[in-house]
């Protein structure tokens, strides 16, 4: 079974997720946005993530894994 697609699109630049009324990423600025974006990363506490380090995100938040 299939699953529905989360209503969300991804900041190309930042790959942040936001609702698809949004304009404007609140991470970057950038208004280049697709809704071709595969994975979820939900970052609670950048300092202390090795995963947001990782990612070089310093912002918590909701991001893509992958965004074409």
């Amino acid at each position: 079974m299939r699953r529905k697609a989360l209503p969300l699109k991804a900041c190309v630049n930042c790959k942040m997720l936001v609702s698809l009324k949004v304009e404007i990423c609140p991470n970057c600025g950038s208004r280049d946005f697709t809704e071709d974006w595969e994975g979820i990363v939900i970052i609670l506490n950048p300092e202390k993530s090795e995963l947001a380090k990782a990612m070089g995100k310093d912002k918590p938040g909701r991001y893509a894994l992958k965004v074409r």
